[in-house]
């Protein structure tokens, strides 16, 4: 036989098994029947591996389809063969060891309803929400004062659950001043200045933006509306025309635009971002005229997959339509709030409408069960954005659309303080706890902060790796389980860009060093290195956290690829804040500060990382307050106009430094040392901090590095190498920030020995 014969002959030959119900692990041949070597390439590795290992989805993520390739080749031959995989969810298998009591509080005259989850303890020590199926579907009539029991189940179990629910004449709806602490929009301008890797990033972004081809990111949304679509390339990746979550990019990319003007204020970015909003209200007029859609829809395909979700239909037969719909619906909302697009605030306007008429003749019911289900039901930050269409337009409509998005099966466990992330998918539901603080700043409604401030408590206190970073393989996981989560496959950025918009609006609320000290870990340590170095364009979706791996970064569309087009425009958000007379100073990002009226302008540098030089101009004079960080263990120095000052903050973990009409120089320097920080499941597992870094090994290994325990040891043992690098001289290894690090091999936890 020919090469190609043998090829042709044992592609034919290739069997594998039952490909529509797998339960258990593949046998994949590597050799064919006629001498052929069998190379695999699965479509999703954490669920069927090159090896035919098979991981089931857990109970509740639904059955998943893989494409499973065979590349047979002989000689100078290569033939391919596809398979596609069902591979069967696991068995509801809970074992329930505790019911956590339900008691409740409705006022009369309200139509209540149950949580559609209870809280559990099951017997292998987890705590997690379950769905419960309660008599008379859960919804109560509050006719008079009293108490009323209502019994169910856990689904798929014969568990009981009861609630308490007191009904009272005027029940406390816990309506409080909802004015934040912090200016929402202070009347001021910030830049970066250039010389440093934040600079850098936003630069290599902005160059990227403008190469982008505005017709091809409106392709599937002309195809899906019948217009012309101009001859562009098609879309590719997650975004590609047979994806069924095709558009979502595109309002990535609306908001990129919009952020990019904010802060660099190039009117080509202006102009590329008011092409993709005429463009697209051209799409949203013919898609209700010429396509049948309601009037308001707008997508890159039709109303289909709404229609599915309504019927429960899983993943991934349809894939989160309304998480396509909140990036769209969000990307306008950012082109008129930095841009001042009055037709991106109209076409918002009616899509706000679209959303509310459908989702109103949906029972409460139906909507948490849309909800609850596992990538289909994922609706991104849809109660934050239709929250913030609120605020804008004052349409009843809208605060009720926002409010059906309210999710039982993450807020109910939120407000009784629980923590039963254990096993949700991360990204779908951070989003969702953002929302709760549009909601509050539109409502002023208490439960909503609650829920948002102990979420926020947990999951960085509990939930994070050292670089600020949640998630493994996109999942939380147990509180406190860091150190056996060390995989290929931790930190999604997108979970870090919606934690760091999450710390923004509580700060708001509550101006303490705490929420500052998270924002700067997770900006310095993964979002400002989530980046390709150039003008790619290219972000990480995961960050690599086990020994000797190398960043992998997508152009594909991915989710993570479309926050990636934001993030690196929103440095500046954070660098400062003001309250009144008070003017904070937060990160010590090199940046200049300018007031719209010319009254105030500050300018902050920083080296090494601990030395700062803040010089104020002021025309009335104020209060500067500097975050002492928390980094700087050891003592502070602070010289103001050449004078030493007292460097003590404050109970909120600020210096106080009046400055008076003219111009102040500050001068602070924070004794910065390298120290470690261990992993509270893992015995002397550690990572490295030195100033606001997580020091990364550049090294291949892929075991951990050894270093040694007692911090004074290991710093005769560091040398410096450059402003931010260091070698340990008894491995002779280099550590270095990881945004400094591109396509290397590195290692961010060691043993400490």
């Amino acid at each position: 036989m020919t090469a190609r014969e043998i090829v042709e002959m044992d592609k034919e030959a290739l069997y594998i098994g039952n490909t529509r119900t797998v339960e258990f692990d593949l046998k994949l041949p590597v050799k064919g029947a006629n001498g052929s070597d069998i190379r695999w390439v699965t479509g999703h590795d954490r669920i069927i591996g090159t090896d035919g290992t098979v991981t089931r989805p857990k109970f509740g993520m639904g059955t998943r389809i893989v494409k499973l390739m065979a590349v047979i080749s002989f000689e100078q031959e290569e033939a391919v063969r596809e398979f596609e995989v069902r591979v069967l969810e696991e068995e509801n298998q809970i074992l329930i060891k505790t019911v956590h009591p339900m008691h409740l509080v409705a006022h009369v005259g309200s139509k209540f309803y149950l949580p559609c989850a209870a809280i559990v303890d099951t017997e292998d020590g987890k705590t997690i929400a379950h769905e419960a199926d309660w008599e008379g579907n859960g919804e109560i009539s509050c006719e008079k004062p009293g108490e009323i029991f209502v019994k169910g189940i856990i689904s798929g179990t014969k568990v009981p659950v009861c609630a308490e629910i007191q009904i009272k004449e005027n029940a406390d709806l816990g309506i409080v001043e909802k004015e934040p602490k912090i200016e929402k929009k202070p009347k001021w301008k910030i830049q970066l200045s250039e010389g440093s890797f934040f600079y850098r990033a936003q630069s290599w972004f902005e160059e990227f933006l403008l190469s982008v081809n505005d017709d091809q990111m409106l392709y599937s949304f002309r195809d899906a509306a019948g217009l012309d679509k101009k001859e562009a390339p098609e879309m590719i990746g997650w975004d590609a025309p047979d994806s069924k979550l095709r558009g979502h990019t595109t309002g990535h990319y609306l908001s990129a635009l919009a952020l990019c003007y904010h802060a660099e204020g190039n009117e080509k970015i202006a102009d590329k971002a008011g092409y993709m909003v005429r463009s697209l209200r051209e799409c949203q007029i013919s898609l209700e005229r010429h396509c049948g859609c309601k009037k308001g829809f707008l997508s890159a395909y039709s109303e289909e997959q709404f229609d599915q979700l309504e019927q429960y239909i899983r993943y991934p037969e349809i894939w989160a339509p309304y998480y396509t719909l909140h990036k769209i619906l969000a990307g306008l909302l950012d082109c008129y709030e930095f841009i001042k697009d009055k037709t991106a605030l109209q076409m918002a306007d009616e899509l706000g409408e679209w959303v509310y008429n459908r989702l109103a003749a949906c029972s409460p019911q139906q909507r948490n069960k849309m909800w609850s289900l596992y990538i289909a039901g994922e609706f991104g930050g849809m109660n934050d954005a239709m929250a913030r269409l609120y605020v804008l337009t004052e349409k009843p409509h809208h605060l009720a659309a926002a409010r059906f998005f309210d999710n039982d099966y993450l807020f109910y466990p939120m407000k009784e303080k629980v923590d039963v992330l254990d096993g949700i998918h991360a990204n779908q539901h951070i989003p969702q706890v953002v929302g709760c603080m549009k909601l509050f700043e539109a409502t002023g409604e208490k439960q909503y902060h609650d829920i948002a401030s102990f979420f926020w408590k947990i999951v960085t206190e509990a939930h994070i790796y050292a670089i600020g970073g949640t998630g493994e393989g996109e999942m939380f996981h147990a509180p406190g389980k860091i150190g056996r989560l060390l995989t290929k496959n931790t930190a999604e950025s997108c979970a870090s860009y919606n934690m760091l918009k999450l710390t923004q609006e509580l700060y708001k609320y509550d101006p303490d060093v705490s929420y500052v000290n998270y924002y700067e870990r997770t900006l310095y340590n993964h979002i400002a290195a989530s980046c390709e170095h150039g003008t790619t364009g290219g972000s990480t979706y995961f960050m690599p956290l086990a020994p000797g791996y190398n960043k992998i970064f997508e152009d594909e569309n991915s989710c993570c690829h479309g926050s990636g087009l934001e993030s690196h425009f929103k440095y500046t958000d954070a660098i400062y804040a003001k309250a009144g007379k008070e003017i904070f100073v937060n990160l010590f990002i090199p940046s200049l500060l300018e007031s719209e009226d010319g009254s105030v302008t500050i300018t902050t540098e920083a080296s090494m990382p601990s030395k700062v030089h803040i010089q104020v101009a002021m025309k009335t004079g104020c209060v500067l307050k500097v975050r002492k960080p928390y980094w700087s263990r050891f003592s502070s120095s602070m010289t103001v106009d050449g004078i030493i000052q007292k460097a003590e903050p404050d109970k909120h973990g600020y210096f106080t430094i009046p400055c008076a009409e003219g111009n102040t120089g500050i001068f602070l320097e924070f004794e910065c040392r390298p120290y470690l920080e261990k992993v509270p499941d893992a015995e002397n597992l550690v990572s490295m901090v030195y100033g606001p870094y997580v020091l990364a090994a550049l090294t291949d290994e892929d075991t951990c590095l050894e270093l040694p325990f007692y911090e004074k040891n290991l710093e005769d043992e560091l040398k410096p190498h450059g402003e931010l690098s260091l070698i340990y001289e008894k491995a002779q290894v280099r550590f270095v920030p990881l945004c400094q690090i591109c396509h290397e091999k590195y290692q961010v936890y060691f043993q400490a020995i």
